[in-house]
């Protein structure tokens, strides 16, 4: 008995490591364009929608012409896969943003926020048959909270490559 129940573990563990439903990515856009680092992990919960997390830190220099205002940012997301054309699928997605980081403008002396904000985007994921895949989005949220100090919009854009495992 005890072997056909480790028997049985083993074959259901391996049957779900094999449909690969997780993805990891790195925002190549982000690194190469603004000096920012920013990584993604998503599951697929069935073949039509998927929920993930991303996590974004700004190494740019406050001088640089063009940059993040925020300095990090935590934002989970829920995509709704539309349709599919080929090997790309298109989707749209709901994601929050926990993000921190220090506003420009002179504000009584305090600069530094953290707000929280809800957004909407949409975008496309290309899926090779082996695995690896490129994923482009653009999307755009409303900071809630702390709006004096923090800025009213917090952009969510990207084109990442990752790997599906």
């Amino acid at each position: 008995m005890k072997k056909t129940l480790l028997l049985l573990f083993a074959t259901v563990t391996f049957a779900g490591n094999a449909q690969k439903n997780n993805e990891f990515k790195l925002d190549i856009l982000d690194i190469l364009a603004l000096k920012t680092l920013d990584l993604t992990l998503e599951h697929q919960l069935n073949p039509e929608a998927s929920i993930g997390i991303g996590l974004l830190f700004n190494f740019e220099n406050e001088a640089s012409g063009f940059r993040y205002n925020e300095e990090f940012m935590l934002s989970p997301f829920y995509r709704q896969h539309l349709f599919q054309s080929g090997n790309i699928r298109y989707f749209g997605e709901f994601f929050g943003a926990l993000n921190k980081g220090e506003n420009n403008e002179e504000n009584d002396g305090e600069n530094n926020y953290t707000d929280f904000a809800f957004g909407l985007g949409f975008g496309g994921k290309y899926i090779a048959d082996n695995g690896f895949l490129v994923d482009f989005h653009v999307g755009i949220g409303r900071n809630l909270f702390n709006t004096d100090q923090s800025p009213e919009v917090v952009p969510r854009v990207g084109i990442a490559i990752g790997k599906r495992f």
